[in-house]
């Protein structure tokens, strides 16, 4: 079987409950030269008995369960697999936008010059009412943006196989090793391009957003920014740390009751909910 052009990442760790809407969005897809590469951390659930029964619709699916340290440690474990010529990492939970996703992808992908690196999607955040909110993929400025935060979903960014072969995950970051990896193989906006495609649909209230975990996971990524030589103490980071600390505090004050709280607060100023249905699990997800 020839080489696909295209590789489809899934960390899963007792993903069952979510994981066939994922493997049901990838089986849609008209374009067919793609690899799935699932890498289990020892479920105990039905999550690889589910991921082995999509056999048949996905002919390309490669299913490993062994221990590891974390989302990012399983996606290390899958590149010595990897065998298309651009990579995307999904989460368990999310899904594709629809069946001509992989297809419109490939159309671009397959005609980027070498230097390309990186190919920017766009997602859709999926909150837990059923309201969404696009955040597109602008490869354009992303570096000047960099020092804040990751400038793109990873969930709908491409990465050209190739940079594996040099560099991995780091897997002493929880939540954040992602952003990590950009700032480390993102030298210059030529290496990016948007592909103006909304290639996935993510659930918003994942466990590095949520209000008990949302402080953790910006001092992650404050520690990132440090280690790679940009500003952690400016006003843009401070606010949201000082947000996030809030968030906690209301959590640890109110128990289980916090994030309803906080969602009612939210629906008060006119926003959607964002925790109240979607608390945080073991579902493996970088969102």
């Amino acid at each position: 079987m020839k080489q696909p052009l295209l590789s489809i990442v899934i960390a899963t760790c007792n993903s069952a409950a979510v994981l066939q809407s994922c493997l049901e969005s990838l089986a849609e897809q008209r374009f067919r030269d793609f690899e799935v590469i699932i890498q289990d951390g020892a479920s105990t659930d039905e999550t690889v008995a589910l991921a082995a029964g999509f056999a048949s619709s996905l002919p390309r699916l490669k299913v490993e369960s062994a221990a590891d340290r974390g989302v990012y440690d399983a996606w290390n474990k899958a590149l010595p697999r990897l065998r298309g010529a651009w990579t995307l990492f999904l989460g368990s939970d999310d899904r594709l936008d629809g069946p001509d996703v992989l297809e419109r992808c490939a159309t671009v992908l397959a005609g980027l010059s070498g230097q390309v690196l990186y190919g920017c999607g766009d997602v859709l955040y999926v909150y837990p009412d059923g309201s969404t909110v696009a955040y597109p993929g602008r490869a354009e400025g992303a570096l000047g943006r960099m020092g804040e935060h990751i400038p793109f979903c990873h969930s709908s960014l491409w990465h050209r196989t190739t940079l594996f072969a040099e560099h991995q995950f780091a897997p002493e970051f929880r939540i954040a090793a992602d952003y990590d990896f950009i700032c480390r193989t993102w030298p210059h906006d030529g290496v990016g391009n948007t592909l103006g495609i909304t290639v996935t649909r993510m659930g918003v209230g994942g466990l590095s957003s949520h209000p008990r975990h949302r402080l953790c996971t910006l001092w992650e990524i404050a520690r990132i920014a440090h280690r790679h030589g940009y500003p952690v103490f400016t006003a843009r980071r401070m606010v949201p740390l000082l947000k996030a600390l809030l968030l906690w505090g209301v959590c640890a004050c109110t128990g289980k009751r916090g994030p309803a709280l906080l969602d009612r607060l939210r629906m008060l100023r006119g926003l959607p909910p964002c925790w109240t249905t979607q608390a945080p699990t073991t579902t493996r997800s970088n969102g």
